[in-house]
């Protein structure tokens, strides 16, 4: 084949049982060749360093194989007319090579379900025609870079199974990515202009939440007035991609105890329940990290929306919190283990999501917990044996086993002439029906 070096377009040998490594001859296909579709086999080795010659490729899928190795820095040199590269779904390692920033008319990139290490490059930010770009489910680390806002053609972003990928994606890309399971960055603060008044025009703009509607005698609930900025600040983070008519009410030109959800009280006064669960909005946005800044929380409770992204670290920080709600959504990753640092937590339900990994071992440690409801994710390892004494509890719809199993208690020897009542069976521990708050 590396023959038809004037002749050939495309080679599509997808989809059978091919073994054995790709030939490095394929290389010298340099002057026609547009596609090369090689997924789906079973082909191992590395990728060779001669497929860096194929300037005129157009799409190359080496998806679903067996290959080990890096990522060719050598493909950086496919600028010119690479538009798709799919290698997907093999087990390559390394980290993702910097020449990928070359590919300036690239709009798929791929790369997913293998074990690529490193951070993400910024140069990735350089691929302005990219659509797609999905790189979850490797071993990633680091911070995402802030380049990655500029790829304003993005639509797709999927960065979630990278346990030690940290950061959020930039919230510019907001306005054009459809499908992305990463939480966005927040919006910055941009403060209101004066308004025209008939004094001196240059006074400064009076800060957010002080002009006494919202908050009622603010300088007298400081406390409130920064509950209330950071729940505006976070406003559109939470309602996501939603038509007009169902963002949320919030805003400076009401009392916040009219705002939908939220609830006030104390001494002095704090948000005390974020309830989003029932005000006939689905909302579709992301969890902001700084909702752990609501420090008089009690109730948090977001379930049956379609939240995606992860839980946010730093929960913990909500040292009154009682009730935490998120089921019935769309989130991702794992677990936070500071979930089990909150020793006021009652409730904690997080059934019905996409949740991987296992569960956090230190949630034993919630000696105030009475609810827990975990069903309906995607965990793995084992359920931690203290767990089946939370009163009520959803542990046996999960299809994990315990960590340790339940040692029998040896049948005391009953006496002949006395009556004995009859032993219960000594067995797994009984889980009782999940009785929603």
């Amino acid at each position: 084949m590396g023959n038809l070096s004037t002749t050939l377009q495309t080679l599509n040998l997808s989809t059978n049982q091919l073994s054995g490594t790709i030939p490095s001859a394929l290389g010298n296909l340099s002057i026609t060749l547009q596609t090369l579709n090689l997924s789906t086999n079973q082909l191992s080795g590395s990728i060779p360093d001669t497929l860096g010659n194929l300037v005129t490729l157009q799409t190359l899928n080496l998806a679903n194989n067996r290959l080990t190795g890096s990522i060719l820095t050598a493909l950086g040199n496919l600028s010119t007319n690479l538009q798709t590269l799919n290698l997907y779904s093999n087990t390559l390692t390394g980290s993702i090579p910097t020449a990928l920033g070359n590919l300036a008319k690239l709009q798929i990139l791929s790369l997913y379900s293998n074990s690529l290490t490193g951070t993400i490059p910024a140069q990735l930010g350089q691929l302005t025609n990219l659509q797609t770009l999905r790189l979850n489910d490797n071993q990633l680390t680091g911070t995402i870079p802030t380049q990655l806002g500029q790829l304003t053609n993005l639509q797709t972003l999927h960065l979630d199974g990278n346990p030690h990928l940290s950061g959020c994606i930039p919230y510019t890309l907001e306005s054009h990515l459809t499908t992305t399971d990463w939480r966005y960055c927040q919006r910055p603060f941009t403060p209101r202009p004066p308004s025209p008044s008939g004094g001196g025009g240059g006074s400064s703009p009076r800060p957010r939440c002080t002009n006494g509607t919202v908050v009622p005698n603010p300088s007298a609930n400081a406390d409130l007035v920064r509950d209330c900025v950071l729940l505006l600040t976070n406003k559109e983070a939470l309602e996501g991609r939603i038509t007009t008519a169902m963002r949320l009410n919030w805003s400076e030109n009401s009392s916040i105890d009219t705002w939908e959800g939220v609830t006030i009280g104390g001494t002095p006064q704090r948000v005390i329940r974020l309830e989003l669960d029932s005000s006939g909005k689905t909302l579709a946005g992301s969890i902001p990290p700084t909702l752990s800044q609501l420090t008089g929380l009690q109730t948090l409770n977001l379930a049956n929306n379609e939240f995606s992204g992860r839980i946010p670290v730093g929960l913990r920080a909500l040292a009154s919190l009682q009730v935490l709600d998120f089921s019935n959504n769309r989130l991702s990753g794992s677990m936070p283990t500071d979930l089990g640092s909150i020793a006021s937590l009652q409730t904690l339900h997080l059934a019905n999501n996409s949740l991987t990994g296992s569960i956090p071992t230190n949630l034993v440690d919630l000696s105030a917990l009475r609810s827990l409801s975990l069903a309906g994710n995607r965990l793995s390892g084992c359920i931690p044996n203290a767990l089946a004494r939370v009163a009520q509890n959803d542990l046996s719809a999960i299809e994990l086993p315990f960590c340790d199993p339940v040692t029998p208690t040896a049948t005391p020897t009953v006496t002949p002439t006395a009556t004995a009542t009859p032993l219960a069976p000594v067995g797994r521990p009984i889980f009782l029906p999940l009785v929603r708050q």
